[in-house]
């Protein structure tokens, strides 16, 4: 499968409600979102998802997202919001191009020209073995 052209980092702060769920509650909670997840692959793939450890006060859970399409993720967040309403109290997309994607729009810049004319590229450093 080709790299996706987006790269979104997703911030998330979960309700009271969410926190106040018993396992079994949490368990039947957690199977939808994960049932949501894979309903909505390969437009939407999450990569990692992470706990934020309360990064400054503010966010509880932190997922890293790959599109190809901005119009696929902001439909799956809209889905969301309406398969799952009141399950956070907000949330935060910060989305980056892929770098294969940058060098698809910058081919015919005069400064990237010559950047790739004296060898370098970027995301070169990822790498790294």
């Amino acid at each position: 499968m080709a790299p996706s052209k987006y790269l979104i980092f997703h911030l998330v702060k979960h309700n009271e409600s969410f926190y106040a769920q018993s396992p079994e509650e949490e368990a039947k909670s957690q199977e939808a979102i994960n049932n949501f997840f894979k309903d909505w692959y390969p437009k939407v793939k999450q990569t990692i998802g992470s706990h934020t450890m309360n990064m400054a006060g503010e966010w509880d859970w932190m997922g890293v997202f790959t599109v190809d399409e901005l119009s696929d993720w902001e439909a799956f967040r809209e889905d969301y919001k309406r398969r799952f309403p009141g399950r956070v109290t907000k949330s935060l997309s910060l989305p980056g191009v892929s770098h294969k994607e940058f060098e698809r729009a910058t081919k015919d810049i005069p400064h990237y020209i010559k950047l790739r004319e004296l060898g370098q590229y970027p995301g070169e450093a990822e790498n790294i073995e």
